[in-house]
């Protein structure tokens, strides 16, 4: 994919409560950057983060949200779609997104609520080690663009979710049961082999930076990380989320490196760059 961000790398945004200025100043280097690649014709997905019920940064920020769809309605764009499944144990998808507030930030906004587990699913081949297909829903091969909204937080099975732990609710629920059984860290990052996202927002403002993911210490981190790179943006989240860590006496087997993660080293293994 082509990094039309490529000249300024992550952009990286002070942010605490109130997001809307936040976007103001990322408003320009979208026109510098992405106003030739994101088309008013297009169909745009936002890919949010509803595993479960629990209010952000367990889940994605109602307020963030509809800021984000404020800005993206401000630059032309007019097919917006908003998409996720929840974790098995949550499903449906559509109570969550009514229980956190989801659907009230969308409402008379143009943009439309798509629920993965009510949709057709397709099967898409991957050249992954461990995993060789990923059943998603077909609206994620149909659309032309996706915007990955993750949180910056710790995750008790996999160290730490942001853009590529994401991912994990693009996958059908049948296949999620099997993805925790073995080498989950590189299996969450293989997913994206699938439905590569071509902008990706990890909301720091708020972080859990023990336990995770619906759960754990609450911090503030106050940043927004911006980026077209998978790979890049992690890595400076985890930045972020590492230096909280060691300000609040809580490394626990954390390393520095972001490179040297499981799931970090196993992307660029992959490609990712």
């Amino acid at each position: 994919m082509d990094n039309p961000l490529s000249d300024v790398g992550v952009l990286k945004f002070h942010c605490t409560d109130d997001s809307r200025p936040m976007f103001d100043a990322f408003g320009d280097e979208w026109d510098r950057h992405l106003s030739n690649m994101f088309l008013p014709e297009q169909r745009v997905l936002i890919k949010i983060n509803l595993n479960t019920a629990d209010p952000y940064p367990a889940t994605t920020s109602p307020d963030f949200l509809a800021a984000l769809i404020d800005f993206l309605l401000s630059k032309g764009l007019r097919h917006i779609l908003v998409g996720d499944c929840c974790s098995n144990g949550c499903l449906p998808t559509r109570r969550m997104a009514e229980d956190t507030g989801i659907l009230e930030a969308i409402a008379g906004r143009g943009a439309r609520m798509i629920y993965f587990d009510e949709t057709p699913w397709v099967r898409v081949p991957i050249d992954g080690f461990f995993l060789k297909q990923v059943t998603v829903p077909r609206i994620a091969v149909e659309v032309d663009r996706i915007i990955s909204l993750a949180n910056l937080k710790t995750h008790a099975h996999a160290d730490f979710t942001m853009g590529f732990k994401l991912a994990v609710g693009f996958m059908h629920p049948v296949e999620r049961k099997l993805l925790h059984w073995h080498h989950l860290r590189e299996k969450t990052v293989e997913i994206s082999l699938a439905v590569p996202p071509d902008l990706i927002i990890v909301d720091g403002r708020s972080t859990f930076i023990t336990q995770g993911p619906s759960k754990g210490r609450l911090e503030q981190a106050g940043v927004v990380l911006v980026g077209n790179s998978l790979l890049e943006v992690d890595a400076e989240a985890y930045r972020e989320l590492y230096r909280l860590k060691a300000k609040f006496g809580c490394l626990e087997h954390f390393e520095e490196d972001p490179y040297q993660t499981t799931q970090l080293r196993h992307a660029r293994r992959l490609g990712f760059q």
